[in-house]
């Protein structure tokens, strides 16, 4: 009975450092790589794509001074989208009302993970420290490293699926998101008139999660096979107490 609860707790653990994961390299990629978005400007052409389909001039500077005080706004760093920039040779705000509606809408979501990611942390401790009581340290990283191993199975089949769905139809998969997440409806956009959809087109998005998804897949990698060597090393320790 004992190893019941155990499992079960550390399949707890596991799920919510999965999750770590996957917020933290969310995070590591928006956040960790300073010339990531000057690239993808330059790669889609943005500040072409914003001239041809409305008609402004932006320097590929200004562009990205805007998407690095927005990045600062998403994770709650700051109050507003009051982003002024140079548009024709002109002081102008950047986002338009429904543009600004929406990036709140995505920093409502985004402060909610990252909330919920500390809540995670501080849980998973608290599901360690007392695993470490009841079972000692070696029985402690055995019950944890198994159950990170089955559960890891069952996510990453997950992921790879979900990967190769989007792989196939991004468009969709990224509208159906759109559809669970903002069902508000406010995040369809016409290039003509929104400066965002031009600075942001669909194949910068579609790098981004690939880039964020081979990031998560190596890290629950390295994680599992770090379980793995401790599960070959602690099996004597699972009947612990």
């Amino acid at each position: 009975m004992k190893a019941l609860y155990r499992n079960i707790l550390g399949m707890i653990f596991s799920v919510m450092l999965i999750f770590i994961i996957f917020v933290t390299s969310f995070e590591v990629v928006c956040y960790g790589s300073p010339d990531f978005y000057r690239n993808e400007f330059i790669k889609y052409d943005v500040t072409g794509s914003l001239e041809a389909w409305m008609g402004e001039t932006m320097s590929l500077d200004d562009m990205c001074h805007v998407l690095d005080q927005t990045m600062v706004y998403l994770r709650g760093d700051r109050e507003n989208l009051i982003i002024e920039t140079t548009i024709n040779g002109e002081p102008a705000f950047f986002y338009n009302e429904n543009e600004a509606s929406h990036m709140a809408d995505v920093r409502v979501l985004f402060v909610k993970c990252l909330f919920l990611r500390a809540i995670f942390i501080l849980t998973a401790l608290a599901i360690a420290g007392f695993l470490i009581v009841v079972a000692k340290p070696g029985g402690a990283l055995y019950y944890l490293s198994t159950s990170f191993i089955r559960v890891c199975g069952a996510i990453l089949a997950v992921v790879l699926l979900i990967g190769v769905l989007a792989a196939t139809d991004f468009t969709k998969y990224f509208t159906i998101f759109h559809e669970i997440f903002f069902r508000q409806g406010n995040w369809m956009f016409d290039p003509r008139e929104s400066r965002m959809i031009n600075m942001l087109p669909e194949g910068f998005f579609s790098d981004c999660a690939l880039k964020i998804v081979l990031t998560f897949i190596a890290s629950v990698l390295v994680v599992m096979a770090l379980s793995i060597v401790i599960t070959v090393f602690t099996r004597k320790h699972k009947d612990d107490r």
